[in-house]
């Protein structure tokens, strides 16, 4: 195992523990209805990410230039079962948190949410270039386009929600999510690896 594989270990438990606490501390209702749905994303996020993680290990073991069964088997693990997997999980998260707030009829507006808003910026810089790293655009364009069609009609039908920080902050990260996939995609005539380009 290399050290990035390692790390990657604890990614689920701090991603669904800042979740967890979001939640907690944005919406006054936690019912079994809040609670399953967020169960269900966490479980599909580490199957993905553990099938990820245990056949990038093995695939370190494998000679770059073999062939055969073995490596093709790998590789349809590593690089596409496990992503398509693990990325429903992230794509649905920001529908999940949307539905949530809006159920919540005792949420409120906070006020004044623009401070959010450049920690929006880097997050949706950060998820429309994973979903282009991870070769899962086919899937994430159409949700996060789902998403923002969700976000803006919460926004313009459910007044209450529009001073909400984590509302403004997941509806403004996937805008910029999926500007960036439609940016990338335009710039490039298709969405090649961030990788492959040597940009990383």
């Amino acid at each position: 195992m290399e050290w990035g594989d390692v790390l990657d270990i604890l990614t689920p438990f701090v991603v669904f523990g800042f979740v967890w606490l979001l939640v907690r501390r944005t919406v006054g209702t936690f019912d079994t209805v809040v609670a399953f749905p967020l169960l269900l994303i966490a479980l599909v996020w580490t199957q993905g990410q553990g099938m990820h993680l245990a056949s990038n290990s093995i695939g370190h073991q494998v000679a770059e230039d073999a062939s055969g069964a073995l490596p093709d088997l790998i590789d349809f693990y590593d690089e596409k079962l496990s992503h398509y997997i693990w990325y429903l999980g992230v794509v649905a998260l920001p529908i999940y948190l949307l539905v949530v707030m809006w159920r919540d009829r005792g949420l409120a507006s906070g006020g004044r949410p623009f401070p959010v808003l450049p920690g929006a910026l880097l997050f949706g810089i950060v998820l429309g270039v994973d979903a282009i790293e991870a070769a899962v655009v086919p899937m994430a364009l159409p949700v996060f386009m789902l998403t923002v069609l969700l976000a803006a009609y919460l926004h313009r039908n459910v007044p209450r929600l529009r001073g909400v920080e984590l509302f403004t902050f997941i509806g403004a990260s996937v805008i910029v999510a999926l500007g960036t996939l439609l940016g990338w995609g335009a710039y490039h005539g298709g969405w090649p690896e961030p990788s492959d380009l040597g940009l990383v």
